[in-house]
């Protein structure tokens, strides 16, 4: 299962791309036209991923997973349990 990390780059907010292992499978940056992703729409789901980001504080090191939800931290090491246990 991929998991993305959003973070604000030099000129742009950035979303890598990992799947199970330690460099990015894909980086999808922002411009004016929007996300840099295949999908090429104003609401792909990169594109909610950074509003939620941007909504919880911009928080640095955060996880997530395709659903949006956030998974752990890579700077605390804390893991968040799975999303059918927090509801």
């Amino acid at each position: 299962m991929p998991q993305y990390i959003v973070r604000k780059g030099k000129y742009n907010y950035e979303v890598a791309k990992f799947d199970d292992t330690d460099t990015p499978v894909d980086v999808y940056r922002f411009h004016a036209r929007g996300c840099s992703c295949p999908a090429r729409s104003k609401s792909c789901k990169h594109t909610k991923m950074v509003n939620a980001w941007k909504r919880a504080g911009s928080p640095e090191g955060v996880v997530y997973n395709d659903s949006i939800e956030e998974i752990s931290n890579i700077f605390t090491g804390s893991i968040i349990s799975d999303s059918s246990i927090r509801r």
